[in-house]
C-alpha cells in the first residue's frame, strides 16, 4: 500500500487481439498481445531486514516495471470430443536504479520479477463416450518462477556469510502435472426431471510429479545444501457428488 514513504503505482497497458469462430461456431480461436509499463514499482532492498520490523516500508525501494507477451487459445465446444489448448509467452522485469547504492538492485540493471513465467501451457480435453459417461484430462506446464540462490559462503570475523547471486538470477524447476477424471452426468433419462446430479472420480497429479513448492537452504558443516519442498507430490484421488435442483 502507498504511504508517505511509498508512492502509489501507476501503470499503462496496451492490448490488441483477434477472435474468430469456425465450423458453425464449434471452434474458437483467439490471439492477444499485451504490453504494460509500471512506474513507482516497489521491491525489497538488498539484505532487507523484515523480522521484528514495525516500519517495513523503510526496507522498500521503488523503480520501474515492464511486462509483455502474447496469448493463444484454440477451443472446441461441441461434439463427442471437446476441450481447449492455450499457450502464453510472457516476460516481466523490474528495474530499481535509485540515486544511492542502497537504493539499487542488481546494480541498477533490470532483472526478472517474481511473476516472470516465460512459458505457460494448458491442454484440456473431454471425451463423451455415451450420453451419461465421459472421461476428461487436464495437463498444465509452467516455467519455474525466478529465485535468488546463494552461490558461495565465506567467513568474516569468524562468522559464516552467504554470498548470493543477482536478484532472481535462477529458477526453481519447471511445474507440470496431469489430472484425469471419470464423470457420470445424471442417472435419469426423463425429460421433466426435478433434479440433476454429477458424479466425478478424479485423480490429481497422475504421474506423481514432485513439483517444487519452494526452495530453501540449510547449512551443514562447510556446505550449504539446497532443499526442495513439494506439496501433493503423489497421485491424489477424490470423489465428488454435486446435486442441482430445478
Amino acid at each position: 500500500l502507498s504511504s508517505s514513504n511509498l508512492k502509489p503505482q501507476v501503470a499503462d497497458q496496451m492490448a490488441i487481439g483477434i477472435f474468430k469462430s469456425f465450423d458453425k461456431k464449434s471452434l474458437d480461436l483467439s490471439y492477444e498481445f499485451f504490453y504494460r509499463q509500471i512506474n513507482d514499482l516497489p521491491d525489497f532492498k538488498n539484505g532487507a531486514g523484515l523480522f521484528n520490523n514495525s516500519n517495513i516500508e523503510t526496507q522498500l525501494v521503488s523503480g520501474k516495471g515492464e511486462s509483455y507477451g502474447h496469448e493463444f487459445q484454440l477451443s472446441k465446444k461441441t461434439g463427442k470430443i471437446s476441450g481447449w489448448f492455450s499457450y502464453t509467452f510472457s516476460r516481466s522485469f523490474n528495474k530499481i536504479n535509485g540515486n544511492f547504492e542502497e537504493e539499487k538492485v542488481n546494480n541498477g540493471k533490470k532483472y526478472p520479477s517474481n511473476y516472470d513465467i516465460p512459458h505457460s501451457i494448458s491442454l484440456s480435453g473431454d471425451y463423451l463416450f455415451s450420453r451419461l459417461w465421459s472421461v476428461s484430462f487436464n495437463w498444465v506446464y509452467n516455467t519455474g518462477r525466478p529465485i535468488t540462490y546463494p552461490e558461495a559462503n565465506y567467513f568474516q570475523n569468524g562468522t559464516r556469510v552467504a554470498y548470493y547471486s543477482d536478484r532472481n538470477e535462477y529458477r526453481i524447476p519447471d511445474y507440470h502435472r496431469l489430472d484425469l477424471s471419470l464423470n457420470l452426468k445424471g442417472a435419469s433419462l426423463k425429460i421433466n426431471k426435478k433434479w440433476d446430479f454429477n458424479l466425478s472420480l478424479s485423480v490429481y497429479n497422475v504421474y506423481a510429479r514432485k513439483n517444487a513448492y519452494s526452495i530453501y537452504f540449510q547449512r551443514s558443516a562447510n556446505q550449504i545444501a539446497g532443499k526442495k519442498l513439494s506439496i501433493m507430490a503423489r497421485p491424489i484421488p477424490s470423489l465428488t457428488l454435486s446435486i442441482k435442483l430445478k
